[in-house]
């Protein structure tokens, strides 16, 4: 008999956010069990003020048939011992689709494929998010048989210099980013997306700090567009006192501080223009065609080498950026090599097809 069954391997939520939407639509073919594993397993203490992991299973689980409580971790670089294969079911499923393209050995996700490729049993990877591009992210063979990329130019660059069959490598855009074609921009709000903070280690040389607000021009821009000030802060396990980040980004100016969302993409649409590092979560901005500026040396450049609103942490580009961006709109052209569907919305759709040829 053919199954009919899909297991969702979700492992982080941020991950994990972008595949969101796939679930109403596979949903109608399919049987969906969802199995919630390390960061996103409700044993793994949450870090923020809105729990996102259980906004989005409270939204999706009326299409899903079973939600699987997994082992989580108690603490960064904590690690997952058991055998996953004891929560499942597994002769039960016709295809695995994982939430990372990482190898997640902490949490014996290739003890799990491993038991997945005995059956005979395709599992199908994930983008983890916008990274510079290497073959040490891309699991092959180890966590998973294929992998989603977000468009023609990761999945081009990363066939042609790591040697990666072009079989294995499937372009499914950002399928969460899809929803963003029902909000009306407003420009009610200057955005400023970081990624790590001054009060704190970094692997980057640029962290939002007093530096950061000096060099970008950020208050001259407030006053030039008479606009207050929003920061979105990236929350992390190996920092789980988000309020007194709260506290750091506010003793450096007068803003409103975003922790979590549930409506994250609200926030982006209301936003006159973002200054962000280079992040997936500004994909979101560019997208609607806000004036976004990425900052050189905030985080992994990746997909935006060719991005025309790259700058450095100077004030005089910054504006012109956005000044520009605003005369000449949307780059419709980044887009479309980018990210698969994301200029009509519809990477859901490629997505979910890609998922029924492979069944």
């Amino acid at each position: 008999m053919l199954k009919n069954k899909i297991l969702l391997l979700f492992t982080n939520h941020r991950t994990a956010e972008k595949l969101w939407p796939i679930i109403p639509e596979l949903a109608k073919t399919y049987t969906l069990d969802l199995f919630l594993v390390g960061l996103f397993s409700p044993k793994t203490p949450w870090v923020g003020d809105i729990d996102e992991r259980k906004e989005f299973i409270n939204l999706y689980s009326k299409y899903l048939n079973k939600v699987i409580e997994g082992p989580g971790v108690k603490f960064h670089g904590d690690s997952i011992n058991e055998d996953l294969s004891n929560y499942l079911d597994i002769d039960s499923y016709s295809l695995v689709i994982f939430s990372d393209n990482r190898a997640m050995s902490e949490f014996s996700i290739p003890a799990l494929y491993q038991k997945f490729k005995s059956k005979n049993i395709l599992v199908v990877g994930n983008s983890h998010g916008n990274e510079e591009y290497s073959k040490n992210h891309l699991a092959i063979n180890q966590s998973f048989d294929k992998v989603f990329v977000f468009g023609y130019k990761e999945k081009y660059i990363i066939e042609n210099n790591f040697g990666i069959d072009s079989n294995n490598l499937l372009e499914g855009g950002i399928p969460q980013n899809d929803s963003l074609k029902n909000y009306t921009k407003n420009s009610k709000h200057i955005l400023v997306i970081t990624n790590f903070l001054g009060n704190r280690s970094s692997i980057f040389p640029v962290n939002f700090d007093s530096n950061f607000i000096e060099k970008s021009g950020l208050l001259e821009l407030s006053k030039e567009y008479n606009l207050p000030i929003v920061i979105k802060q990236k929350t992390r396990l190996d920092d789980p006192d988000y309020q007194n980040n709260i506290n750091y980004i506010k003793n450096l100016l007068d803003c409103q501080v975003v922790t979590n969302s549930s409506d994250i993409n609200q926030i982006i649409a209301d936003s006159a223009f973002v200054i962000s590092a280079p992040s997936t979560l500004s994909f979101k901005s560019i997208q609607l065609g806000i004036p976004t500026v990425l900052i050189k040396g905030s985080g992994q450049i990746g997909n935006f080498y060719d991005y025309q609103g790259l700058v450095d942490l100077d004030k005089n580009q910054i504006k012109e950026s956005i000044k520009l961006q605003n005369n000449f709109g949307k780059q419709e052209d980044f887009i479309k090599f980018t990210i698969k569907g994301g200029e009509e919305f519809n990477s859901t759709q490629y997505y979910t097809d890609t998922i029924k040829s492979l069944i």
